[in-house]
């Protein structure tokens, strides 16, 4: 049966039966190399053999560690042994990858195997940080009693600022700007019964922010301030100073709705701010007739940037949704259609925007943010002398699509391109009827009016 004869009279034909040959697939995986081959090969020949002839075809490359062979399923073929006795049929597939050297089982008894789960859980380095955050607390808590409060705490801010130094540690110098700008913010506004109006707690948080800035830019010059509690830190000093400023317009609840606005104005600023931050380049493809000189170059460190870009999102998320939800509440307090109006605005554009969001944290931060104006929106009403029926049933409306999201959300589908481009439009009204209104509650309008 091996080979096959015929003759015509004229001249002989021989021909290799197909029985003798097996047509297969090579699959070579190593590290980043990874190609299907496609191989007519004799079955009494073995895979050592036509190695070196498929390294030379394939271009392999060179690894310290020998090849081995299995199928599909991760079962061994003898590299020694003709194809015909290792039962490769027509479509088999061979994978050549290096040989792996696999560990031993290790048996062992109950002492030796908790010794051996305790090994893995033995760093303990975080807790000498919240050591010297006790510490310092403590400092400052017996500083207490000899001087006043804001004195105390910028006590307990120089200690830890010098355990930072000395350390050369990231996670003690986390939370010293928020702190030192807080121990300022105190000393400046001084105490609540000596405040003569707004301008006194608004100083305050003026002087906070600019001292916690202050230290976050030497920080980053000394290296010590990390990517996300540093621009956490900036993103609420900007913020709450934003804020501030309402302090000087007429309207009682100002200060906290021009933070509502910034926080709005952030959220859609933050790409912008995280890929400028990170250093971020958008790729330029000259166009025709421009030379190829004036397109971008390759970043290097293009995934380490990327990286970055998404802790600077992450921290002005976390940011703005810690800085909203409390002054869109203290802007409803008092009720009203106006405030009303104003919350589902808000809501309705963090919400259309969260859901657009693909990276987690993000999301959940303005998530959190959307939520939060729902619940304001009730508020509103709730707190309304005699709210209008049209509010009362939209604030219900809102409170049950809240409510009910855990049973339709996984039903939703995929949205189509041309409805998520219709929400992006929702979204933009939502933000431009967002802008004046919330410069409405601000006073700004009455106070340009009576000039």
């Amino acid at each position: 049966m091996g080979v096959r004869a015929r003759f015509t009279g004229v001249y002989t034909l021989v021909a290799t039966s197909a029985h003798h040959i097996v047509r297969m697939t090579v699959r070579v995986s190593a590290v980043s190399f990874h190609r299907d081959i496609d191989l007519t090969l004799p079955t009494s020949s073995t895979l050592a053999e036509i190695l070196p002839e498929l390294a030379t075809y394939v271009e392999l490359p060179r690894i310290h560690r020998p090849w081995e062979a299995t199928t599909v399923g991760g079962e061994p073929l003898d590299m020694v042994t003709p194809l015909h006795k290792l039962k490769l049929r027509d479509g088999s597939v061979a994978v050549l990858r290096p040989q792996e050297v696999t560990e031993p089982p290790m048996v062992r008894d109950a002492a030796e195997s908790l010794d051996a789960a305790a090994a893995g859980a033995r760093d303990t380095r975080g807790l000498s940080v919240f050591a010297s955050f006790a510490g310092c607390a403590g400092l400052a808590v017996v500083a207490g009693m000899f001087v006043s409060t804001p004195v105390a705490l910028g006590l307990g801010v120089l200690a830890l600022f010098a355990l930072a130094m000395g350390a050369g540690s990231r996670s003690l110098f986390a939370p010293l700007p928020a702190l030192a700008g807080a121990a300022v913010a105190l000393w400046v506004a001084g105490e609540p019964a000596q405040w003569g109006g707004g301008a006194d707690p608004a100083l305050g948080v003026l002087a906070g922010a600019a001292t916690a800035c202050v230290l976050l830019v030497g920080g980053a010059v000394t290296g010590l301030a990390a990517t996300f509690p540093a621009t956490l830190t900036a993103a609420l000093a900007v913020l709450l100073s934003t804020g501030a400023c309402g302090a000087w317009l007429p309207a009682r609840h100002a200060p906290a709705a021009l933070a509502v606005l910034a926080c709005l104005i952030a959220v859609l600023s933050t790409p912008a701010i995280a890929t400028r931050a990170a250093g971020l380049k958008v790729p330029r493809v000259p166009t025709a007739g421009e030379a190829f000189t004036t397109a971008d170059g390759y970043q290097v460190d293009v995934d380490r940037r990327s990286d970055r870009a998404v802790t600077i999102v992450a921290a002005i998320s976390c940011a703005v949704a810690a800085c909203l939800v409390p002054s869109i509440l203290a802007t409803v307090w008092d009720g009203g259609a106006w405030p009303f109006a104003f919350a589902v605005c808000t809501a309705g554009a963090l919400a259309i925007y969260a859901g657009r969001n693909h990276y987690p944290v993000p999301r959940a931060a303005l998530t959190a943010a959307a939520l939060g104006a729902v619940l304001a929106c009730a508020v509103a009403v709730a707190r309304s002398a005699h709210p209008h029926p049209v509010c009362i049933a939209l604030a219900v409306v809102l409170a049950l699509v809240a409510a009910t999201a855990s049973l339709w959300i996984p039903r939703v589908p995929e949205l189509e391109p041309t409805t998520v481009v219709w929400f992006e439009r929702a979204e933009t009204a939502a933000i431009i009827a967002a802008i004046p209104l919330a410069v409405h509650l601000t006073g700004a309008f009455a106070m340009i009016r009576g000039l």
